[in-house]
C-alpha cells in the first residue's frame, strides 16, 4: 500500500487534510505488517489516545445467501454523541433512526469493503445550530486477512 487513501468524492488516492486522521492511516497501515488489513487485536486504543472519544469500530456481519450486509456498531466514541444526539454503541445499522444518514453510512462502509483501501471523505452537519464540517475516514480491519469484519471510523475535525 502506498499510504494513501481514497478519496470519497472523487475515487483518487490522497491523504486526509486532517492531522490527527493521516497520523492514524499512518498508524493503521504500519499494523498491516506483511497483511493487507490489520487484525482488531493489532489496533491498541493506547496508540492514538489522542483521538480515542472520536473513533467507532463496526463489525461487518456477512451476508448470507441472498440477504444484505448487516454492520453493527460495536464501540462510539463519547464525540459522535454530539454530533449524533444519543448514544449509538451495540446499535444495528438497520434500526438507525435517521434513514438519510443511516444511508450514507451504508453507502461509504459498502464503498470501503468493495474498494479494499482506506476512505475519507469531507462533510457538513448542524450541531447544536451550527454548522460542523469535518473529514470521516474509515479503515478496514480483517481477523482472516482477507475479509474485511471490521471497520474503524475516525472524525477530524478541520
Amino acid at each position: 500500500m502506498s499510504g494513501g487513501a481514497i478519496n470519497h468524492a472523487d475515487g483518487s488516492e490522497a491523504l486526509p487534510k486532517s492531522a490527527d486522521l493521516r497520523r492514524l492511516l499512518a498508524y493503521w497501515a504500519g499494523r498491516c505488517g506483511a497483511r493487507e488489513f490489520p487484525r482488531r487485536a493489532d489496533i491498541d486504543p493506547v496508540d492514538f489516545l489522542f483521538m480515542l472519544d472520536r473513533i467507532t469500530l463496526t463489525e461487518v456481519h456477512a451476508p448470507e445467501v441472498g440477504d444484505e450486509r448487516r454492520y453493527r456498531l460495536r464501540l462510539v466514541g463519547s464525540y459522535w454523541y454530539r454530533l449524533l444526539g444519543f448514544e449509538a454503541t451495540g446499535m444495528w445499522m438497520h434500526d438507525f433512526p435517521r434513514a438519510n444518514q443511516r444511508k450514507l453510512t451504508e453507502d461509504f462502509y459498502a464503498a470501503l469493503i468493495d474498494g479494499r483501501r482506506p476512505r475519507f471523505a469531507e462533510r457538513d452537519a448542524i450541531v447544536d445550530d451550527q454548522l460542523l464540517h469535518y473529514e470521516i475516514m474509515l479503515l478496514p480491519l480483517s481477523e482472516d486477512g482477507s475479509r474485511i469484519s471490521m471497520i474503524m471510523t475516525a472524525i477530524g475535525p478541520n
